[in-house]
C-alpha cells in the first residue's frame, strides 16, 4: 500500500518544475500540474513562469494529510525557484486549499538540457511520510541576437563555442567582416567561428551599399584656344553652351566674360550628369562692330567619367581648344553594425578513479568511484540518468551499470567524466551439507570446494564431501569461476567415541582469538557450567551451560588474555582464550 499510493503521487506531481511570488490560475480543479511542463528559455534573455499544482486529498482512500517541496535542484546558472508558500517551507495542507504554485525566474546563462531533480514529501495516513525523487527537463536554447547588418546564433555560451552569423544585407557592392578572433573575411555570408577562449568579442560588418554612382559637373576651365579666331586687336569675350549626349543644350554660361585670354574658369552648380558623351561648345562673343559670335570650338567628355581634359579644333584656324573639366563622384557611404559574443570557461573534464581496479567484484564488496575535481559542483549519472542527490567527489554504486560525473563551474559551463562500467557479480547460493556419520557430503557442483575446522582451512579438503577426523568447529565454503564465495553455517562436530572428559582432556575455542563471541566444544555432553578468570584470577564471566556438546558463548569482555574452565561433576578443563 505504501509503495502505491507514493507512485500515485509521483505520477501527479513529476511534472512540477518549478522565483519571485508566484500567482495561482485556479481555473483547473483536477489533481495534476499547470501546465504540464515548462516552456523552453533562452540564453540571456528574462525568463518568468508560473506553475500551479493541484493537491490530491486521498490516495487509495488514504488521506494526504502533507505535501511538501522539498528542493529543486539542478538549475541552470542564473534561474531559481520560489513557491507561493515559501514562509512554511513549502508545505500544503490539501485539507486547507488545494492549490499551490511555484514560479521558476531568472536569467541563464548557457544554453543546454538540464535534468532537474525533484525531491517531493508526502505524509500519508496511516502510511506516513513518503520521499521520492524524480528528475525533469528544461530546455535552454542558444542566445540570439540580430541588428539591421547581420543575426548571430549562439551569441554566448561555454567554450569552444561555435556561432553562426547570417547576412541580413545581402546583394551588396562589397563585406569586410571582422568576428574579433583574429579571422576576417570579405564574403557575403560569412563562415561559422568556433571561440575556444572564454572572453568578449566584438564583431564588426562594414557594408558597402549596391547603389548607382552619381556624376556632377561643377568646374569648366578654358585653358587654351585656337589662333586667329578673330581681329587681331579682340580680346576674347568667352561663354561656352553645355550639351548632353542626345545633342540637347542643358547649360549656358552666358554673360560672357570679357576681354580675357585663359585660362578662364566657370563654376558651375553641380550639374548631375548621365553616362554619355557630354559638349562644351566655347564661343567669343562679338556682336556688333566685329559681327557674329566666333567659334571657337567643340570638346566632349564622358559624363561618368573621371575629371579630364578635353580638345577640339576649328577649322581655318591655327591651335586648338583646350577645356579643362571637373568632374566630381559622391563616396558611397559604407554602413558599419557591431555586436558581441560571450564566451564563458568551461571545467576541464572531470577524472574518476576506482578503489578496484578493475572494476569488477562480488555482490557484498562494494566500489567507491572518486572524481579529482574538488572545486566545481558535481553530478553524478547512471545509464538512464542524473543519480538524485548524489553530488560529491566520492561514490559508492550498489549496482552493475555505466557511471560518469559532471563538473558544472560558476559560469553553468560543464564536463562529462569518461564513462566507469561497473560490474557486481552475483556471489554463490550459501551451501550446505549432509552427515552421515563423520563424513560430510554437499550436492553443490561447478564450484570450487574448502572445508575448514576451526577457522583454518583444512589442506587437501577441497572435495564436495570430506571425512572428519576430529572434534572441532567445520564449515564449508564454495567458489564459482568470476573468484566469488560463499560459506556455510558453522558446524560443531565431535567425534563419536569420545564421550568422557577423562578420554578427551582438551575443549576447543574457535576462533581463538575472537572478538568476544566463540563457539565452545566440549566431547562430553553431561551437565557443567562455565567461568572465565583474567590474569588477576577474578571471575569475569559465569555461565550454567548445561547438557550438550557445542555451545556458543558471547562475552563483552575487553581485550586480553583469559583462561575458560568447564567445570563437571567429575573434574574441570581449562583452556586459554584471546580476546583481542
Amino acid at each position: 500500500m505504501k509503495k502505491t499510493g507514493l507512485l500515485l503521487v509521483i505520477c501527479l506531481f513529476q511534472s512540477i518544475i518549478l522565483h519571485a511570488q508566484c500567482t495561482i490560475d485556479s481555473s483547473n480543479t483536477s489533481p495534476g500540474i499547470y501546465p504540464d511542463s515548462l516552456p523552453a528559455a533562452t540564453t540571456g534573455q528574462p525568463y518568468s513562469q508560473d506553475v500551479t499544482f493541484v493537491i490530491p486529498t486521498d490516495t487509495l482512500g488514504l488521506t494526504i494529510t502533507n505535501f511538501q517541496i522539498a528542493s529543486i535542484t539542478g538549475l541552470p546558472v542564473g534561474l531559481t525557484w520560489v513557491c507561493n508558500n515559501a514562509a512554511n517551507n513549502c508545505n500544503y495542507d490539501p485539507a486547507v486549499s488545494i492549490f499551490g504554485c511555484i514560479n521558476f525566474s531568472g536569467t541563464p546563462l548557457v544554453p543546454g538540457i538540464f535534468n532537474l531533480n525533484v525531491q517531493v514529501q508526502v505524509s500519508i495516513q496511516i502510511v506516513g511520510t513518503q520521499t521520492a525523487s524524480f528528475t525533469q527537463q528544461l530546455v535552454v536554447l542558444p542566445a540570439s541576437s540580430s541588428n539591421n547588418g547581420f543575426t548571430i546564433q549562439n551569441a554566448s555560451g561555454c567554450a569552444p563555442l561555435t556561432v553562426q552569423i547570417t547576412n541580413n544585407l545581402p546583394g551588396q557592392a562589397a563585406y569586410n567582416w571582422d568576428f574579433g578572433n583574429g579571422v576576417q573575411s570579405t564574403l557575403e555570408q560569412p563562415p561559422a567561428q568556433t571561440y575556444t577562449t572564454p572572453g568578449v568579442y566584438i564583431i564588426r560588418q562594414d557594408v558597402t551599399p549596391a547603389v548607382t554612382p552619381s556624376y556632377f559637373l561643377t568646374d569648366i576651365q578654358v585653358a587654351g584656344i585656337p589662333n586667329n579666331y578673330g581681329g587681331f586687336v579682340d580680346d576674347p569675350d568667352m561663354y561656352f553652351l553645355l550639351y548632353d549626349p542626345n545633342g540637347q543644350q542643358m547649360y549656358d554660361s552666358r554673360p560672357s566674360i570679357d576681354n580675357t585670354f585663359p585660362p578662364v574658369n566657370w563654376g558651375l552648380p553641380n550639374i548631375q550628369l548621365n553616362p554619355g558623351n557630354y559638349s562644351v561648345h566655347v564661343w567669343d562673343e562679338d556682336g556688333g562692330l566685329f559681327g557674329g559670335d566666333d567659334d571657337l570650338g567643340i570638346a566632349s567628355f564622358n559624363g561618368n567619367g573621371p575629371s579630364g581634359s578635353a580638345t577640339g579644333t576649328v577649322g581655318g584656324a591655327s591651335g586648338q581648344l583646350v577645356v579643362n573639366y571637373t568632374i566630381f563622384q559622391p563616396p558611397v557611404n559604407i554602413q558599419t553594425t557591431y555586436d558581441t559574443i560571450y564566451v564563458y570557461p568551461t571545467p576541464s573534464a572531470p577524472q574518476v578513479s576506482s578503489s578496484i581496479t578493475p572494476p569488477a567484484v562480488c555482490e557484498g564488496t562494494l566500489i567507491t568511484l572518486q572524481s579529482n575535481d574538488s572545486v566545481n559542483a558535481l553530478q553524478w549519472f547512471d545509464g538512464s540518468g542524473p543519480l538524485a542527490g548524489v553530488t560529491t567527489p566520492a561514490f559508492t554504486p550498489s549496482v552493475s551499470g555505466t557511471y560518469a560525473v559532471v563538473a558544472t563551474n560558476n559560469s553553468g559551463c560543464s564536463a562529462l567524466s569518461a564513462p566507469v562500467q561497473l560490474s557486481y557479480f552475483p556471489v554463490p547460493p550459501k551451501p550446505n551439507f549432509l552427515i552421515n556419520g563423520n563424513v560430510f557430503s554437499s550436492f553443490f557442483t561447478g564450484y570450487a570446494f574448502q572445508w575448514y575446522l576451526n577457522g583454518q582451512a583444512i589442506s587437501g579438503a577441497n572435495t564436495s564431501t570430506y571425512t572428519a577426523q576430529q572434534s572441532g568447529i567445520y564449515r564449508l565454503c564454495i567458489t564459482d569461476s568470476n573468484g566469488c564465495e560463499n560459506c556455510s553455517d558453522t558446524l560443531a562436530y565431535a567425534v563419536a567415541g569420545l564421550s568422557s572428559v577423562q578420554n578427551n582432556p582438551t575443549i576447543i575455542l574457535a576462533p581463538n582469538p575472537n572478538q568476544g563471541t566463540f563457539y565452545l566444544l566440549c566431547a562430553d555432553g553431561g551437565e557443567k557450567s562455565l567461568e572465565i578468570f583474567n590474569q588477576l584470577g577474578q571471575v569475569v564471566y559465569y555461565r550454567q551451560l548445561g547438557k550438550g556438546i557445542s555451545h556458543e558463548i558471547n562475552t563483552a569482555l575487553p581485550s586480553g588474555t583469559y583462561i575458560v574452565e568447564l567445570q563437571y561433576a567429575i573434574g574441570k578443563l581449562r583452556k586459554r582464550l584471546v580476546i583481542e
